[in-house]
């Protein structure tokens, strides 16, 4: 379960590689990444949450990271 959900910033804000920098903690471990609106991707920064043994499977963290991220986008 996400237990901390930030997004720090845009990164490459007003260009084509625009992306949402994010945060956020996963069974007491902090991750980060970022999420491509173009590609409707997350990318993992080191470590990555597949890396660990998390209830959590990656794809369904993924989905919940593009809808916060997605929410986030909505409240600006």
């Amino acid at each position: 379960m996400i237990e901390n959900f930030k997004v720090r910033k845009e990164i490459f804000e007003d260009t084509a590689h625009e992306r949402c920098h994010f945060e956020l903690t996963l069974d007491g471990k902090e991750y980060q990444g970022y999420y491509d609106d173009e590609t409707e991707e997350v990318s993992w920064f080191q470590m990555q949450p597949d890396q660990e043994d998390h209830a959590m499977d990656l794809k369904e963290l993924d989905e919940q990271v593009k809808e916060r991220v997605l929410a986030w986008k909505a409240n600006q």
